[in-house]
């Protein structure tokens, strides 16, 4: 079949107005970029993403937020926020995986207990209370990065000595048994502060992976 010499000129203009067109939408992506929020050095908190005390909001924008600064802050017990101003419903929860291990400051009362390497965190509520806060450290190194963290911890919320130090035998003792598949072990919880603070780990015979989770709940008034 003929192409005639309008088709053949029509042809040849195509790709580079193809190319044209991605290099201008490039261009065009970039400058958006570069003035997002996203890119911004400190970029200012919106009502959505921090509450009026400071707190981080419970809600995706929030987590965004905690995401760019690296930093979630939660606030337990009295003094703390309802549930609703912070964006959860009266009766559930939230949870949210960090893009990276993020800083976790959680105040009670006249305390403030920070935990840094914080993969992901879970918010209850009840009666338009939050009632609970549970926290994923990103532990490295399985069973022995999870028992270090929390003999770390130990003494800041109070647990017991004798509790933490006997992890390793407990968990010799489910290995020489061969029974199960999962071992979990729970620390705490404390007492005497405005926050009840546990842990809780989990070993697994087949591959090592020994995830940790620390919850932080209001004292009983």
């Amino acid at each position: 079949m003929a192409v005639s010499a309008r088709t053949r000129t029509l042809l040849t203009w195509l790709p580079a107005a193809v190319l044209v067109l991605i290099i201008a939408g490039v261009v065009v992506a970039s400058l958006a970029i570069q003035g997002s929020w996203w890119t911004e050095e400190h970029p200012a908190a919106s009502e959505d993403q921090k509450a009026p005390d400071g707190s981080s909001m419970l809600t995706d924008a929030g987590f965004d937020y905690a995401n760019v600064e690296g930093v979630v802050r939660v606030r337990v017990g009295d003094g703390g926020l309802s549930a609703t101003e912070l964006g959860l419903p009266a009766d559930g929860e939230k949870s949210a995986e960090f893009r990276r291990p993020v800083r976790a400051i959680v105040a009670a009362g006249d305390e403030v207990h920070v935990l840094d390497d914080i993969a992901a965190l879970s918010a209850s509520a009840q009666d338009d209370r939050l009632a609970a806060v549970t926290l994923t450290p990103d532990v490295v190194r399985g069973w022995t990065g999870a028992v270090g963290y929390l003999q770390a911890l130990g003494a800041e919320f109070g647990w017991d000595a004798a509790q933490l130090d006997a992890l390793e035998e407990d968990l010799a003792e489910f290995n020489r048994s061969g029974e199960g598949e999962t071992f979990t072990a729970t620390i705490g919880p404390s007492s005497g502060g405005a926050a009840i603070a546990s842990a809780t780990l989990e070993f697994d015979r087949a591959t090592g992976a020994t995830p940790l989770t620390i919850t932080f709940e209001p004292a009983p008034e």
